[in-house]
């Protein structure tokens, strides 16, 4: 039947053949016209469960084919379908996402909002996607309005005695409300690419519980954001990078699709991610990261003074501390950070992560993290060289802050090629290098 909105069918395409969902596709794009085209498909499919394809007609993007998948943690609990059916809405009433055609049994079809920006993985295209319209983009994006979350949140947060005890009493700007960090809503944390199933995610989960590291990393107050942008309640994508932004032909402008991770939470929590993933020292030089905040701040009508914009910067470096992946990735499968000294499901076998003798644990690394934020805030030096080059890559650098425990897991890390967790870059030997990208903003 039809609403005023899209076209609702019984179809299912779960499993269908790329033919079948192409020839659906067509059929709603030239539902009206005379002259019907087949529209050619490719699939464009991440890591959050779902199937998504885009619809072409001679290279130019129709719409975009979304086909529910088999569970994983981001399709496996009613809670995370609720909140992305709410937010995915707030955002098509705000011109961020774009409008449903068709909605199936296990499918949705949405026009496509343009073509890619992704010079690759890491890179934007300059001339589609130049830093200021990208700091344009997530500050509209972060002026949507908050209501919507309140009452889910709270929901979220009773689901689990254990998780509410820890939460409660934290600040709304704490990085601890981030889902795929926290986990609060659904109990199965996300851990990367290549997430493990839904059961050990949640065992995982659950040993981080009881081991205490849990409440240490999330309750830390030294993690916390202190400028007030990077404190601001606001709706975070959680995944801001460049294969989810498109740039329209016809406006000129970029949008955002993926709304798997999308809530409400502290500013902070979009700029940790990027930082470690196309942001930071490792593809850009400071004047490009400079730039972008100094954008964003102003496009916010947020102070964008030279002291803010530093304040807001350092803030963006800690905070990849704990952002997802960090410390709670196995993206490298070598360990969790926050499990080291435990045997965990996602460790490789004979790991010294893993070994009860492992020193330090995710216990002391808690602390001596703290410790380094606290050396970098108080330190005038330490914080230029944490903006300027990163903070990690500074602490790196500097040997651990003159930390013997933590300058061996430092070496640790970068001997597992984990180091790209919190954004800094390795060649296959384990040395840091700085990419061609941010070599030729450098010139």
């Amino acid at each position: 039947m039809k609403t005023s909105q899209y076209e609702e069918t019984d179809l299912t395409l779960k499993n269908a053949s790329l033919e079948k969902i192409a020839a659906t596709a067509s059929a709603v794009i030239y539902r009206n016209k005379q002259k019907k085209k087949n529209l050619s498909i490719k699939d464009v499919s991440g890591n959050s469960g779902a199937k998504t394809f885009i619809c072409m007609d001679d290279e130019v993007p129709k719409c975009i084919v979304k086909v529910k998948g088999d569970k994983s943690i981001m399709s496996s609990h009613p809670n995370t379908e609720k909140r992305v059916v709410l937010a995915t809405e707030v955002l098509r009433k705000h011109n961020i996402a774009p409008s449903i055609l068709m909605r199936g049994a296990d499918f949705h079809i949405e026009k496509s909002s343009g073509i890619s920006v992704m010079d690759d993985f890491f890179h934007f295209n300059s001339e589609l996607a130049p830093p200021e319209k990208i700091a344009k983009l997530l500050a509209k994006l972060h002026s949507v309005p908050i209501e919507w979350y309140a009452d889910l949140k709270t929901e979220f947060l009773y689901r689990d005695k254990r998780l509410k005890s820890i939460l409660e009493t934290m600040p709304s700007y704490a990085p601890c409300w981030c889902l795929p960090w926290s986990a609060f809503d659904t109990g199965m944390p996300v851990l990367g690419v290549g997430n493990p199933n839904p059961e050990v995610a949640k065992r995982v989960l659950n040993l981080l519980v009881k081991t205490g590291v849990y409440k240490k990393v999330m309750q830390c107050q030294d993690f916390l954001p202190l400028s007030n942008p990077a404190r601001r309640e606001v709706v975070i994508h959680n995944d801001f990078k460049p294969d989810n932004v498109l740039y329209d032909p016809e406006t000129k402008e970029l949008s955002l699709i993926d709304y798997d991770l999308v809530q409400v939470g502290p500013a902070i929590m979009d700029f940790g991610l990027p930082y470690m993933m196309w942001l930071g020292s490792r593809f850009t030089d400071f004047d490009y990261r400079k730039d972008f905040i100094k954008t964003y701040l102003k496009e916010a009508n947020l102070p964008f003074d030279q002291s803010s914009v530093e304040d807001m910067m350092l803030d963006c470096e800690i905070n990849t501390i704990v952002a997802f992946p960090g410390l709670l990735s196995n993206i490298y499968d070598a360990e969790v950070p926050l499990l080291r000294g435990i045997e965990h499901p996602t460790a490789k076998s004979g790991v010294i992560g893993s070994n009860s003798s492992a020193s330090p644990t995710g216990l002391d690394l808690v602390d001596l993290l703290a410790d380094s934020v606290k050396k970098v805030r108080t330190d005038k030096d330490l914080k230029i060289s944490s903006i300027k080059n990163g903070f990690v890559v500074t602490m790196f650098e500097q040997e651990g802050f003159g930390s013997v425990l933590l300058n061996s897991w430092l070496k640790e890390m970068q001997k597992n090629r984990m180091l790209r967790l919190f954004g800094i870059a390795e060649n296959d030997s384990g040395h840091l290098f700085v990419s061609e990208h941010a070599k030729q903003n450098n010139k």
